[in-house]
Formats: structure tokens, sequence, C-alpha cells
């Protein structure tokens, strides 16, 4: 068995995958819930399976991930401008800020990368595959299993578009590069996300996304998810932004490694 067959079989080693993204200060800044590092990671325990986050954030928490069931890490190696500030742009830009062997130095199992779809400069994404398909080949002589987080946007509005025939056509444009693993946007609607399942080449692991109005609602949008063939969620503001950080990571513990319903994970909240 290689080290990629390793490290991604911890990831999935109660079922379906559980990650909690903490990497959003090197697009978006310090956001409430993530100012303070060592703060948030204390808080998710070790319900997640892994934690995704820069190798400079991973350095400065190094100390929580010492013990034999400590989660596993996501390194995210690169960052764009699209959520910068109001979350416009005039020109977008792709920038590639870490190495595979730098993530490798600061203790990652796997690594994460943008592939932006959208910007409206078609130099500015073949730069971005170019960069993908080095980092591509770089995780896979480390043996770490290699990410892409395909997005389809416009400067006109502010978050990616979910419409599922774009999120379908990033998804499989993503998985023609050839990564282990896709983290894509949930579409919304079971029947759509399937489809986009279908097309794709790669396990996904779905986006949180931006602040649902409610907890019940974010729980029972990664059921759906789930239900639709995502093999695992991956969230955010909807869990370090909740009231009670740590209950919801437990409560989203229960929902995809135990398979409780969002109406029975959402009691734990109102502990």
């Amino acid at each position: 068995m290689s080290g990629l067959d390793i490290r991604l079989k911890k990831l999935f080693h109660r079922g379906k995958a559980f990650v909690v993204a903490l990497d959003h200060g090197l697009v978006m800044g310090p956001l409430r819930g993530i100012e303070n590092a060592m703060s948030v990671v204390k808080k998710m325990g070790n319900y997640p399976d892994a934690l995704q986050m820069t190798p400079a954030m991973l350095r400065t928490v190094e100390e929580n991930f010492y013990s034999r069931s400590s989660p596993m890490l996501i390194a995210r190696l690169d960052t764009a401008n699209v959520w910068r500030d109001a979350r416009k742009y005039d020109q977008g830009y792709y920038s590639m800020v870490y190495e595979v062997k730098e993530a490798v130095r600061a203790g990652a199992d796997a690594v994460v990368t943008y592939l932006v779809v959208g910007y409206g400069d078609d130099r500015i994404e073949g730069y971005n595959l170019e960069q993908l398909s080095r980092a591509r080949r770089e995780a896979q002589d480390y043996g770490l299993p290699f990410i892409i987080e395909p997005l389809f946007v416009r400067k006109e509005i502010t978050d990616s578009i979910k419409e599922t025939n774009a999120v379908k056509y990033v998804s499989r444009l993503a998985s023609e590069i050839g990564p282990d693993l896709l983290k894509v946007d949930y579409t919304g609607d079971k029947n759509g996300f399937a489809s986009v399942v279908e097309a794709s080449f790669a396990p996904i692991l779905i986006r949180g996304g931006p602040k649902t109005s409610n907890d019940l609602e974010f729980l029972k949008m990664l059921r759906d998810a789930l239900d639709s063939g995502a093999s695992g969620i991956t969230v955010g503001r909807n869990l370090w932004q909740s009231q009670n950080p740590d209950l919801m990571a437990q409560a989203v513990s229960k929902l995809v490694h135990e398979g409780v319903s969002p109406e029975e994970a959402v009691k734990i909240l109102q502990k």
C-alpha cells in the first residue's frame, strides 16, 4: 500500500470524511471566529477527520496534533482575490503561495488548491491550470492526496456559482487534471448534485459555503449532499461562527459519521 493510499484511508476511516476549513485568512483576512488560531482549533477537538489550514497557521497550532487521535492536516497551497473586500474585483488574480514540500515540512497529510474559472482572463485560468498540474505531480512524489477546489465565479456576484451545469462543468474540468479528491459547491438540489457526482472522476467533499440562516438548514444541506453521493463534507463559517463551535462540531460528526438525522443532530446544540 502506498503512502497516498494510507493517507486517504485514514481520512475516510469512519466512512464519510468530516473536514473543517480554517484557511479563510489567506483570502478573506481574520474573519470572526478564526481570529485566534489556537482557540478555534482547540474547540474542534477530535470530532473532525481533518483540519484545513495554511502551512503557516499549521505551525502555530502544531501542539494540538501530537497525539495519535488528532485530526489529519490538509494544507492550503494557493490563493485568489475573488472574495477580497466587497468580493468584487477589477482584474482577478491567482497565486501559488506554497510548494508541496513546504506543506510536508509543516506536517501536512494532504494538500488543497483552487481551480477558479470565470475571471474573464484566459491567461490567468491557463496559469492556474499549469500550477495545479505542477502541484499534482509534486504531491504524487510525496504520496500526499491532492485536492482541487473548482469554482465558477463572476465578478458581479458575491460567491461562486452553484447552478448545476456550472458546478458540473468545473468539477469535470478539475477531474481531468487528476486529483485524488474534489471539494465542490453543493448545488442545493439533490438530483442536480447527484449528476455532478456522476460526471466527476474523483470522490467529492462538498464545500460548506456561506453562513446559512439557521443551524437546522445547515445540517439538512449536509444530509442532502451526503445522500446525493458526496463522500464527505468540508465546513467553515457555519461551524466556527456558530454560537457553540464545540457542540456544532459534535453535531456534524454525529450526522456524518453515525448517520443521525438533522433533527436529531440539532438537539445537540440545544444542550
